[in-house]
């Protein structure tokens, strides 16, 4: 059910944004894909962290409910998250949203429906309730796609588009989420104090985001036009679909790889670090060959000629992001196995290579981010999958 709902959830993606681009052209749409940048910037750094973090304690406790201890935890990260959100959004109203104040409304709506959903699906996933949790998925790009549509019916402005991307999340409450389900034939383990794993998390998430989502902010910090913001934003957000609809799938991942090693089979782990370093090694080469030539004409039909992004943009981003969605998945090994420092590091080098390749590469703003992109791309899925291997 939850590879139905990543499906479900990607395609509304795409159409919320063919929609959303083809109603407000590409400068109209720029705010909009700021708005959902920040939002995605912050959910992946924290939120997600978080999710990861209390399934991987649910699932060890066997389904039963989060302590007061952790509840804290988790509400303290998610309240900083939010905030953080919603002050990038007040501080660069005049930068990224043409002075225009709702749109702090717009991300405020996003923050909490996001720290809701983020509880939400760490409970359902460390609970085993899979088919809800897909069913969530396809809740909200339902009622994206359906808003979208609506809102480019009445030619509403692009601050009305901004604000369905918060009202769309909530939709998972109509699964009850929150439904008790202990596992009868499990055995709660001892679950250490997660503070310090959160923490590293975090971190690595903060640093593997800004490699992965932070593209559209960097390319106006460096001087692109909000045509160059739209062009980017839209080119990487349909190559990080199948990523992003992967986070469920990954939620799932990761219950197995904890229960593996509460029965004592870390040799599943192994196993699996083994078959991904292949698996993403090959799609990778395909998928950098197959977007540097095809990607630009997709976006093109889909969105129009103003949207289409050089080859080389579409093939260095075809591949960089087959590579993501590879190292999406060896993470989680790490995760239980509660290796989260080895993640930090992992991703402070795939930074520092990334900033490399931006100060160095020339060209069009669109191309140096490109590659930066890229070249942190290949860095993480290199180290970060030596590391789950070399585990033991």
């Amino acid at each position: 059910m939850i590879a139905l709902g990543a499906i479900v959830a990607s395609i509304g993606a795409y159409a919320f944004q063919v929609v959303g681009g083809r109603a407000l052209g590409d400068e109209g749409f720029a705010p909009v894909a700021i708005v959902w940048t920040i939002g995605f910037l912050v959910y992946t750094i924290v939120m997600l962290p978080v999710e990861q973090m209390t399934t991987r304690r649910v699932t060890l406790q066997a389904g039963a409910a989060l302590e007061a201890g952790a509840r804290r935890q988790i509400g303290i990260a998610l309240t900083l998250g939010g905030l953080v959100g919603v002050a990038i959004a007040a501080i660069g109203t005049d930068r990224f949203f043409e002075g225009r104040p709702s749109f702090i409304i717009a991300m405020a709506l996003l923050m909490f429906a996001r720290a809701i959903m983020t509880i939400a699906r760490g409970v359902m996933a460390g609970r085993r309730r899979f088919r809800a949790y897909g069913l969530s998925m396809m809740l909200e790009a339902f009622a994206l796609t359906g808003l979208g549509i609506l809102f480019a019916v009445i030619d509403a402005g692009s601050f009305w588009f901004g604000l369905a991307l918060g009202a769309a999340p909530l939709t998972l409450l109509l699964v009850r989420p929150y439904l008790v389900r202990t596992d009868p034939d499990r055995v709660p383990s001892d679950v250490p104090d997660a503070t310090g794993l959160l923490q590293l998390l975090v971190v690595a998430s903060a640093l593997s985001q800004l490699i992965l989502a932070g593209g559209p902010l960097v390319v106006n910090l460096i001087g692109g036009s909000p045509a160059e913001v739209s062009i980017y934003f839209i080119t990487f957000t349909l190559l990080r679909g199948p990523i992003t609809a992967s986070y469920g799938l990954a939620t799932r991942f990761l219950a197995a790889m904890a229960t593996a090693l509460s029965d004592g089979k870390p040799e599943v782990l192994h196993r699996w670090s083994s078959r991904l370093a292949v698996l993403g090694t090959g799609a990778a080469v395909v998928a950098g060959v197959a977007s540097y030539y095809i990607l630009p004409t997709i976006i093109e039909v889909l969105y129009g000629a103003e949207f289409r992004p050089p080859n080389l943009v579409g093939g260095l981003g075809g591949a960089g992001a087959m590579t993501a969605l590879a190292v999406v998945f060896v993470t989680q090994i790490l995760i239980a196995r509660g290796r989260t420092r080895d993640l930090a590091i992992g991703w402070l080098v795939a930074a520092v290579v990334a900033g490399a390749g931006l100060a160095m590469s020339g060209g069009e703003p669109l191309t140096r981010v490109a590659y930066a992109f890229a070249a942190g791309e290949f860095t993480a899925f290199a180290l970060i999958t030596a590391i789950a291997w070399r585990s033991r």
